[in-house]
Parts: C-alpha cells; structure tokens; sequence
C-alpha cells in the first residue's frame, strides 16, 4: 500500500522519472505509468498536508502548495487552492503570472520540445502519417483558408463543396492550415470581421461545419490558427481534430502523408504573395533537396489557384475557400475562391496520372 512506501523513496522515483523519462523508469523500477502517477500524487499530498500547529498563511507556505499544484496540477482541494491564488495574486503576482506560465507550457509541450525550446533548437512538431490503400486510383480533396468565423466565411460555399466531395466519392480531404479565422492583437479591426469572436466560438463552429464533410480528414494549422497559439498556447485545430471523429490534426504548417510509397506534402506556410501566381510554388519546389522532395504538393496561405509540375513534383497552390477580405482587397491582393478535387493513378513508380479540377466560386 502506498503508506507504506516511504516518503524518500516516492521521492527518489518522482526525481528519476523527471531526468530520464517514464520509459526508463518503468525499467529501472519495475513500475507501470499509472503506478509512477500514483506514486507523483502520493508524494505531492504528503508534501502539501497541512500541519495545524503551522501558519499556511505565510508567503513560504503559499507558494510551496500552489507549485505543488502549478507543477503537476494535483489539488487536494481544489477550493483551498483557488483561495490562495487569490491571495498570492495580490501579495506576489509576479510570481503567480510565472508558475501559471510554466504550468500552460508543460500543458501543451511535451518533456522533449521543452528542453528543445530551452536550447533554442525547437522545430515545428510536423510527422509522416502513412495511409493504407489498395486501389489504384486515389481521389482526394484540397481545400485551404477556410476562415471559419469570419464573414469572409461563406456556408453556401462550404455546402456547395460538401455535396461535391461527397458526389465525386472522395477518398480523403486534404486542408491546408487557417481553418478558422483567429483573431490578431495587432489588428483590433478584425473584431469587426468575425461572426464567431474568441476561440471557444470558432473552435465550436468549425467543429460543426467540418462535421458536414463525410471522408476522412487530414489537416495542418496555418498563421491564422495559430494566433490562438500565440496569445494563449492553445493549438485550435489540434482541439478540433479531438472533436471531429473523422479528422486528424498533422501539425504545424507542414506535414507529409504516406500513400503506397507516394508522399504528398501539406504546407502552408507565413510568406506573402509573389508578383506572379506560380513563382511561390516555383521556390518551394527548388528548395527541396533531392531525397526530401514529395510527389506531390499541396500549399495553402496565399488564396490563390495554381497547378504546376517542376522537378517531378505535381503541385497545387489550393485557392482558398474564404471570399477576398477586406485587408486583401485593401493590399490590392486576389482571391481565388475554389477549391480542388484530385484524381491521382499510381503504381510501383509513383504517380503515373494526376487529373485536378478546380471548383471556382463567384460572388
């Protein structure tokens, strides 16, 4: 039981598995994940039962139940717990704004990327996911900047696209980053341009309208969503992709997915436009060194519709399902609204046919 297990040694496995990771501890002590967190719990009430004789009022005492608390998120009781945050607030707030810092980042980065962000050496969290599939014709959606949240946001467009993909039977959707609109610190005026205003709204309202589609979805963010990130730490489409059975979030602005040994590429991205339609995609594809290079490339952000084929690589800029802004008009910038359905014939070469139509809308 775990009152018999001392105190030091709780002690020893919660600073072991804090170096080296559950996986080495779980060999080195002979431990399962849930025993090592009950042990952590164990540890963390001992730590923080409270001695009657002792004043917990004092400054020391706050701050070692609340890092307790800040540092695994294990409260006794939670109500003592929110009474000495709103004392702590006042008597050392800037201590307070720290650990509530410290505690969001443990929330949404694993052991690994903190130590990576603490050497500067952090990279997006992107990954290769491998899809099965046995026929020979593959046939796939490319939609991007949907904006969900903004008036720029059209249901009509967004329905019009359902039926189509549905029509057509389409194998997977593809989407390219900026599934919602999010809102920008430094452009207050945005406000002005959102149906759904803050995250949880657009995160429900996306959550709704991606439900409308009935393949399977595979998703990066773009700039847009990760404004969210930005502000407040929390990954938007990740938080959807939980909500939406069929969808899966591959991470930030780019991924690969794996299909019978042809990889097709998801990319976003934060550069502008070019002075012309192809020359972005003309870049991406030449920085590609030769054993990274996708067969196929799907790339968001700019809204604006282009097929190229250079370097063997088959390439879609994806339009956008968003109608023109305001800030794009105002920056002289076109919107291509559409989106494309994709038809792509492969065998044990590769793509041996890739057939796009792009599906204009008009206001």
């Amino acid at each position: 039981m775990l009152k018999n297990i001392k105190t030091e040694r709780l002690q020893e496995i919660a600073d072991y598995v804090e170096n080296n990771g559950y996986i080495l501890t779980k060999e080195k002590y002979g431990i399962s994940d849930d025993t090592i967190k009950r042990y952590k719990r164990e540890l963390m009430k001992r730590e923080v039962k409270i001695n009657k004789t002792t004043d917990m009022n004092t400054d020391e005492n706050i701050k070692k139940i609340l890092e307790a608390y800040y540092i695994t998120g294990y409260a006794e009781n939670i109500e003592t717990v929110k009474r000495y945050i709103r004392s702590a607030k006042k008597r050392f707030p800037e201590w307070v704004d720290f650990m509530e810092s410290t505690m969001s980042i443990r929330k949404n980065y694993t052991t690994q990327e903190i130590k990576q962000i603490a050497r500067g050496e952090r990279k997006p969290p992107t990954r290769t996911k491998e899809i099965g599939f046995t026929g020979e014709k593959f046939v796939f959606a490319h939609i991007t900047d949907s904006h969900m949240g903004s008036i720029f946001f059209k249901e009509y467009v967004w329905d019009a696209m359902c039926k189509e993909i549905e029509r057509r039977d389409v194998d997977r959707v593809f989407h390219t980053g900026d599934v919602v609109e999010g809102l920008n610190s430094k452009r207050i005026d945005m406000i002005y341009e959102c149906t759904h205003i803050g995250y949880d709204k657009q995160k429900e309202y996306a959550v709704q309208m991606l439900n409308k589609i009935q393949a399977p979805i595979e998703a990066v963010d773009g700039n847009h969503d990760r404004w969210f990130k930005k502000s407040a730490g929390a990954c938007i489409v990740k938080d959807i992709a939980n909500e939406v059975d069929h969808m899966s979030y591959l991470g930030e602005d780019m991924a690969d997915v794996l299909i019978n040994d042809v990889v097709i590429r998801l990319w976003h991205g934060e550069d502008g436009s070019s002075y012309a339609t192809s020359y972005r995609l003309q870049k991406l594809i030449e920085a590609f060194t030769g054993g990274d290079k996708p067969n196929i490339l799907l790339a968001g952000h700019t809204h604006k519709m282009c097929n190229i084929f250079d370097r063997n690589v088959h390439c879609l800029s994806g339009g956008a399902i968003s109608t023109q802004s305001t800030f794009m008009k105002r920056t002289k910038k076109a919107n291509h609204t559409g989106f494309y359905i994709v038809e792509v014939v492969m065998n044990e070469r590769g793509v041996v046919q890739f057939t796009p139509t792009f599906y204009p809308f008009y206001e």
